[in-house]
């Protein structure tokens, strides 16, 4: 057991209010067996010391470690999926390749000056070499071509010569934004250095969705320790430590949970939201936002980035009235038919499926069952709405074009993200929005909630 360090007993009363439950850590693995990927969210847990989000200095080796895992497991048999046996990837500082975060180290906080990584697969048995042009090797992940600065395009045609590769891929697309990350300056310098071996080259969006979508399995157990943060940061938010009905605004809600994230040393990747329904419908807004009052259901959408990786999650709260111990029967079914959309969505996104095949099966099954129904999932992992196929968008409820005819591949991530309108008797028939969004993983064998579901309201007293 990889021993986390030891607080003295005067921090750890100071600092028992920062820090969030997580998982403890099992070698650099990070071990999730306490909590069964299945569990029903909320649910009541301690808040201990010892159970925290890791510091920076933690977190660097274990991220380290699964680049170079993922190099040596992955790459392979993606470029030799993809036909490509040489991807070239250019970088510069301030303006990366979306790719290029996945493959730098924690140490690494923008790509340095002109960044050219060159993959060459050297065949079956052999492996891919990964090299960097220029002065940079990033703590060691990749061996160094060294060039100066102004005659790296020089060395870079020197190293092509010496592979002298069938196909070589570089980062263009039409379609995916994280495939097209060649700025076209730095694409004119390249075909000019390739000269002949530019009719070589091609678009490796497929190796880089490829890339970006596909986890390791340590991958997928550390991401339920990041879920499980964020899933914390939501259970304080929708509590009473956080709202007092009647004084509260949703407006006070958004900002405590992205302070929260910036206090826990957490990455954002976009501003929560906190809404607000009530009997009689959306109430109209102060200079200050809504104050929340007993009967409100409350909705938030909310995301972190830590480890490298992100979140996106929509779960709903509701504050009793005087005398209620739990949500009024119509708001639980609403939720309930939330979750059968879940199911549904879930059952017909298959391996080897694409995304648009799953959208109108489950569209149509949801609608035979009596639901109003609204499905738009997306990928998940390196980036918040990341590499891999759709399930709809909101303006797209009748298929994604081009990438929604991606199909499923396994061990990749699904933010599972819909909604379902329904009237709720006890506010007089009035139709309330059920929103929910929840990170899972396909796996060989079928779908795994990352860190369990939301299946009930989190009460507010």
């Amino acid at each position: 057991m990889l021993q986390l360090p030891s607080l003295p007993q005067t921090m750890v009363r100071r600092r028992v209010r920062r820090f969030l439950p997580v998982f403890a850590l099992t070698g650099l693995a990070l071990c999730a067996s306490a909590v069964p990927s299945h569990a029903q969210l909320p649910r009541g847990e301690a808040v201990l010391p010892e159970n925290r989000v890791l510091t920076h200095r933690e977190q660097d080796p274990l991220v380290r470690s699964r680049i170079e895992q993922r190099f040596d497991e992955l790459l392979p048999g993606l470029m030799r999926r993809t036909g490509l046996d040489m991807w070239i990837i250019i970088s510069r500082e301030y303006n990366d390749d979306p790719v290029f975060r996945s493959m730098a180290p924690l140490t690494t906080y923008s790509s340095r000056r002109r960044t050219i990584l060159v993959f060459h697969d050297r065949g079956e048995g052999m492996g891919v070499d990964r090299i960097s042009v220029g002065r940079f090797d990033y703590d060691g992940l990749f061996e160094v071509h060294r060039t100066h600065n102004d005659s790296q395009f020089v060395g870079l045609r020197t190293l092509v010569e010496a592979r002298n590769p069938r196909r070589i891929g570089v980062n263009v697309s039409t379609s995916w934004n994280h495939a097209d990350g060649l700025t076209h300056r730095q694409y004119e310098h390249l075909m000019e250095a390739l000269g002949p071996y530019g009719e070589r080259v091609e678009s490796a969006e497929a190796l880089a969705v490829g890339w970006l979508e596909t986890k390791l399995p340590i991958e997928t157990e550390q991401y339920r320790h990041v879920m499980r943060v964020a899933h914390q940061v939501i259970a304080e938010a929708f509590s009473n430590k956080v709202i007092v009905p009647g004084v509260t605004t949703n407006e006070d809600v958004r900002w405590y949970m992205r302070q929260r994230v910036v206090e826990l040393g957490l990455g954002k990747w976009f501003h929560p939201s906190v809404n607000v329904q009530r009997r009689g419908g959306v109430p109209e807004a102060g200079p200050h936002g809504t104050v929340i009052l007993p009967g409100d259901m409350l909705h938030t959408d909310f995301g972190i980035v830590y480890l490298g990786f992100s979140t996106d999650t929509q779960h709903n709260a509701y504050v009793l009235r005087p005398g209620e111990t739990e949500a009024p029967q119509g708001l639980r079914a609403g939720l309930a038919a939330a979750n059968r959309l879940q199911d549904l969505t879930m059952q017909h996104a298959r391996i080897a499926g694409t995304g648009n095949e799953a959208l109108l099966a489950a569209l149509d099954q949801a609608r035979a069952e009596g639901l109003n129904p609204s499905i738009y999932c997306h990928a998940i992992g390196y980036h918040g709405h990341a590499a891999g196929p759709p399930i709809g968008m909101t303006d797209y409820q009748t298929g994604v074009p081009v990438r929604g005819d991606y199909v499923f591949h396994p061990d990749t991530w699904h933010s599972i993200e819909l909604n379902v309108r329904q009237a709720v008797p006890e506010w007089d028939g009035q139709e309330v929005r059920f929103a929910l969004e929840e990170d899972a993983a396909i796996l060989e064998s079928g779908w795994d909630w990352i860190d369990g579901r939301q299946t009930d309201f989190y009460l507010i007293h």
